[in-house]
């Protein structure tokens, strides 16, 4: 029998954004639940535009983000009766990368799997479409939209704290974290067998 998935965004969550500014959250909490897709992919990873990003700005994007403070914490008390994965908005094409900082700063022992985003979907829409067929206990995010829409696929979000999710109206289902110390402390508790974070 499968393990019930914790999954994890990356940026915002596991890793800390530059200068601990993070101004890509979308807070757009009125996303109903769709399976719309975007009309079409301008930056597909076949073209010539694509490669140059590879081998130029996903490699240096992300290099220098440290984990998170009590991020590794919280992915090893999770891994200790569920399935962890890595679902991040990231395009497919920084994988490489992505897999580098994940294996330097110690993630990689402890996760199952690392999605990325390899289509024209939105992030939102994207990680709606990613966990629409897995048995998810909770899915930690930075993301306003993303944490309210997963909430209206009935899948609990552990929404971890930044002024631009702040104030914010949410649906049922979305808990919100200061920092991920309190989420390792919660999800420990998921292990001894307390099912409510």
């Amino acid at each position: 029998m499968a393990l019930p998935i914790i999954s994890f965004d990356l940026d915002g969550v596991l890793a800390d954004p530059p200068f601990g500014w993070n101004p890509a959250i979308n807070r757009d909490v009125s996303l109903q639940t769709s399976a719309q897709r975007a009309s079409s992919d301008d930056f597909a990873a076949d073209n010539w535009i694509g490669h140059l990003l590879t081998w130029t700005w996903y490699r240096v994007r992300y290099l220098l983000r440290p984990p998170r403070r009590g991020a590794l914490d919280a992915v090893r008390a999770a891994a200790r009766a569920h399935s962890v994965i890595v679902l991040t908005g990231r395009h497919e094409r920084g994988r490489g990368q992505t897999q580098a900082w994940l294996e330097r700063h110690g993630f990689s022992p402890y996760l199952d799997e690392l999605i990325m985003n390899g289509g024209p979907l939105g992030s939102a829409r994207y990680k709606e479409a990613a966990l629409a067929e897995r048995a998810v206990a909770l899915h930690a995010d930075d993301d306003a939209a993303t944490a309210a829409l997963l909430a209206r696929n009935d899948i609990p979000v552990a929404l971890l704290d930044w002024p631009r999710n702040r104030g914010l109206d949410f649906p049922r289902g979305v808990m919100r974290y200061d920092d991920m110390d309190k989420l390792a402390a919660a999800l420990g508790g998921l292990e001894r067998g307390n099912e409510r974070l």
